[in-house]
């Protein structure tokens, strides 16, 4: 079980479900509400660290989201459609599935840390009920800040403005969710 922001409810709610906010290896992760029943829905919590200034993480993701409307990005999980939103933290997306059929909520805090780096904490939450994902909510943050480095299957990622490494990725689930680069890089 989690550290969780509402501890009364920490008995009930598998790996944190039902609370807005958790902590990873003592760092607190807010996370977007989640329209689900009872909380009772999949997500991804993850803390990474990129050798870049966090002004070109935030410009990467805007780049990346901006990018679809005139063909320069799409998202390679499913090809889903990101909107920018204000669910707080410093940046904050929506992602419809590219079936169309469902939206999942992502948000993100960009710190600047020693000698330049970005620490990165995201969560994606799924908006339904839901046990398994399929590694979507990891993929819907880590699209928005992979680089070409990240590789699966023999495809990788495709930065448009700064192509940056990141390291001590921390993952955290909701639910039965999974990481699977190899699903994020499908298209």
């Amino acid at each position: 079980m989690l550290a969780l922001a509402t501890a009364s409810s920490a008995w009930w709610f598998p790996s944190g479900a039902s609370t807005r906010d958790a902590t990873v290896d003592g760092i607190d992760l807010a996370c977007p509400d989640t329209s689900a029943p009872f909380g009772l829905a999949c997500g991804m919590k993850v803390v990474a660290t990129a050798k870049a200034s966090c002004s070109d993480v935030l410009e990467e993701m805007h780049a990346r989201v901006d990018g679809q409307a005139d063909g320069s990005w799409h998202d390679p999980h499913n090809r889903g459609t990101y909107a920018v939103q204000k669910y707080g933290g410093s940046f904050s997306t929506s992602r419809l599935t590219g079936d169309g059929k469902f939206t999942d909520k992502q948000l993100f805090t960009l710190t600047r840390t020693g000698s330049g780096s970005c620490q990165i904490q995201a969560c994606s939450r799924s908006q339904v009920p839901s046990g398994l994902d399929a590694g979507t909510n990891y993929c819907n943050l880590k699209m928005l800040f992979c680089g070409s480095h990240d590789c699966a299957g023999g495809r990788c990622c495709k930065p448009l403005k700064h192509d940056f490494t990141t390291a001590g990725e921390q993952t955290e689930k909701f639910m039965q969710s999974s990481v699977d680069l190899g699903a994020c890089l499908k298209v």
